[in-house]
């Protein structure tokens, strides 16, 4: 900002309007300069202009636009050219149809979105699958799939004969650093997939021995996709998830269960009242109980040790329900109730070494599972050697 000095050769008035005296005066008018030496004014109708050409602000502060370090680009008010979701491409392996997305596309992050709001994600009955092993159970189970993100051919060859069977499936390909984004694992398989949660799973295995286990208090989902996949192994009849546990079908449980859940029947979440309209009338009930205390104060005996435990007599289809508790709050007392219900119901028991408080709720169905499966199987080889011998 220029600093105006006016020098005068004697005292008078003068209008600050055109600078014309009053009175016969000489005077100069000089201005500074950036070198800091003062600069004489000779075109007095410019310097009139400058000063009071223009308005002057009420609070005599100038308003200068902001500047900024980059320059700012005005925001277009177009949309995206590219609506269809990228380009549509075949892949000549598999003569399977499939859009190639760019990096941070919409729609992967959108059908994301969708999957991490909790709420959102059980109204839409939805399931997030990450790993060629849990997708390939589940197509084989015939569960319905949504879309399928992958990274490299590959995945989508060894996928192939599968996909066939669903047609309405929407195939994309997406960068790695899309999958790593938004995976839930350390380190992303490269391939992942929506399926619509199943309502009820049929077992493609034989010779499946009649025990139903019953979830109690599973708060966790990695021992709940422990038990399940126990459950899988043996095989059971049923695995029915009471209401309180956690979510079958939840990343984690998916993960401890490796796919059983595509390979068991299982219900969830399950009401003790309706528990008798599913469970058959020939009916036993065990409870895995290892706190003796607990046991006594609602049954009024000691619970029994399973490796010395006889299976009553019983008709051929006779069945027989397991109930496991979680760790922290074990099994509750509608658990009891049941078993107080049906004839030939007892609590199991586990003996540990006394440096060893409790077993992990895995651990223990496993040992009480298998060895309930061990004396079915003594059973059923005497009834056989006796129909024999007759």
């Amino acid at each position: 900002m220029q600093i105006f000095r006016i020098a005068s050769g004697a005292s008078g008035l003068f209008s600050p309007r055109n600078f014309a005296p009053a009175a016969s005066v000489a005077f100069r008018i000089f201005s500074s300069t950036s070198g800091g030496f003062p600069k004489e004014v000779t075109d007095v109708e410019k310097l009139e202009e400058d000063l009071f050409g223009r308005e002057i602000p009420q609070n005599w502060t100038e308003k200068r636009e902001k500047r900024y370090r980059h320059q700012k680009k005005p925001k277009s008010t177009e949309k995206s050219q590219n609506t269809d979701g990228g380009d549509q491409k075949i892949d000549k392996s598999t003569n399977l149809a499939y859009r190639d997305l760019k990096f941070r596309d919409p729609i992967i992050r959108d059908t994301m979105m969708l999957l991490r709001s909790g709420k959102r994600q059980k109204k839409g009955r939805l399931l997030l699958l990450e790993g060629r092993r849990l997708i390939e159970d589940a197509l084989k189970s015939n569960m319905q799939m949504k879309k399928l993100f992958f990274s490299r051919p590959e995945e989508l060859e060894e996928l192939s004969d599968l996909l066939k069977y669903s047609p309405h499936s929407q195939l994309f390909r997406v960068t790695y650093r899309d999958l790593s984004l938004w995976s839930q694992l350390t380190t992303s398989p490269g391939i992942l997939a929506i399926f619509e949660r199943p309502t009820s799973i049929q077992s493609r295995a034989k010779n499946i021995f009649p025990i139903s286990v019953i979830c109690d208090n599973i708060r966790e989902p990695n021992n709940l996709g422990s038990v399940i996949r126990i459950c899988a192994a043996l095989p059971c009849r049923e695995v029915l998830v009471m209401k309180g546990c956690t979510d079958p079908f939840d990343g984690k449980s998916l993960r401890g269960g490796a796919g059983g859940q595509f390979h068991v029947p299982l219900r969830y979440p399950v009401n003790w009242e309706d528990l008798q309209e599913i469970l058959p009338e020939d009916n036993s009930v065990f409870v895995a109980e290892n706190n003796v205390e607990k046991a006594l104060n609602f049954t009024e005996k000691k619970p029994l040790d399973v490796a010395e435990f006889s299976l009553p007599e019983q008709n051929p289809g006779h069945h027989m329900t397991l109930i496991i508790g979680g760790e922290t709050h074990g099994i509750s007392e509608e658990g009891y109730r049941l078993m107080k219900l049906y004839r030939n119901s007892a609590c199991l028991h586990i003996p540990l070494s006394e440096c060893v408080e409790s077993l992990n709720t895995a651990s223990a169905l496993a040992v009480i599972l298998f060895e309930l499966r061990r004396k079915l199987l003594e059973k059923r080889k005497l009834e056989n050697y006796v129909q024999q011998e007759k």
